[in-house]
């Protein structure tokens, strides 16, 4: 499988070289993209979402960076493995070129797939990899021709590069850093990007749901310093500085939360759209440590609508974790 291409990117020379050698700006250019970290000179691990057809899983896979020649262009090699998905592997040739202001980067890639992706078809896999890289050049472009003062300087000191001065005057995209179930993550956004469109988008954690657009069904619901929140009513940016918990970090790794399991328990759903916000909710009203009466459950989910179960069950869901987390609460 091979697929080449040329991109005329809005910066300097020197300005793309040191955003192809920083892991900060390549993960948010990456499309599904959970970690990018640097682990030696030239020598990155990721772990990325893939969806391709019916074939969905998490890729972890290193990349490697051959013959570099600073301004010019380098070799690049990867490798991602994918469990029952299958594995991939790629070599790919990047080359750059200026006229001064402007910065032309050609790119020529082979790839190979195995398992269930070679299974799907090159065509498909060849489409979806073109999309994405696609989706990099778009990203990559709008971040360095539409860059923030703040937000460069510190990626001028991550990655040792000089930007140009007209870049830096351009206050255009909003740097936002936050933690995000346990972990520190940033990223350069938009300033009308909402949190869930962070979330969701940014950092695929799409357990986080958008019903309405009109912050009225609740199924965006999360949990930002402690109170729970319609994350389609929030800028993301501002949210920055805070601690945000989704549906994903409620419990530990492998494990259920008190309100997951009575919500299995009582069958407190159908479709199950509206369940993690309504859980979220929920949970905002166990952590206050009000009583957990119907009255209270009542105030508690009354910005949350469920069209399918008649709340009966999501009620009782919600008092059986109550008394769970009583009962463990005792015996510790």
């Amino acid at each position: 499988m091979q697929f080449k291409g040329s991109q005329t990117i809005d910066a300097t020379r020197a300005a793309v070289w040191a955003g192809l050698n920083n892991p900060v700006v390549l993960q948010q250019c990456i499309a599904g993209c959970e970690q990018f970290e640097e682990t030696g000179d030239g020598r990155w691990q990721a772990v990325v979402l893939v969806s391709v057809g019916p074939v969905k899983a998490r890729f972890k896979g290193r990349v490697t960076l051959h013959e570099r020649q600073p301004l010019l262009g380098y070799r690049l090699c990867g490798e991602g493995e994918g469990g029952i998905a299958g594995f991939g592997q790629m070599e790919a040739r990047v080359t750059l070129q200026d006229d001064g202001t402007h910065t032309r980067l050609d790119y020529a890639v082979e790839a190979s797939v195995g398992g269930k992706l070679a299974q799907i078809g090159s065509r498909l896999v060849s489409g979806v990899a073109q999309k994405m890289a696609d989706h990099f050049f778009a990203r990559f472009n709008q971040l360095l021709s539409q860059p923030v003062s703040v937000a460069l300087s510190r990626l001028d000191s991550a990655a040792g590069a000089v930007w140009t001065e007209e870049a830096k005057g351009n206050d255009s995209l909003c740097d936002v850093s936050l933690t995000v179930n346990g972990q520190v993550v940033q990223r350069y956004v938009d300033p009308r990007m909402l949190l869930v469109e962070l979330l969701r988008q940014e950092l695929r954690l799409t357990g986080t749901h958008v019903g309405c657009d009109t912050s009225q069904c609740g199924a965006c619901t999360v949990r930002l310093d402690g109170a729970a929140v319609k994350s389609c009513s929030i800028l993301a940016a501002q949210a920055s500085g805070g601690e945000v918990v989704t549906i994903e970090g409620l419990a530990p790794a492998g494990s259920l939360h008190a309100l997951q399991k009575a919500f299995n328990h009582c069958h407190a759903l159908q479709c199950g759209f509206c369940t993690p916000g309504m859980i979220m909710a929920a949970d905002d009203l166990l952590r206050s440590g009000r009583p957990v009466t119907d009255a209270s459950i009542h105030q508690a989910i009354e910005g949350n609508l469920c069209r399918c179960t008649g709340y009966v069950n999501i009620i009782e869901a919600v008092h059986q974790a109550a008394r769970a987390t009583d009962h463990a609460e005792a015996r510790s």
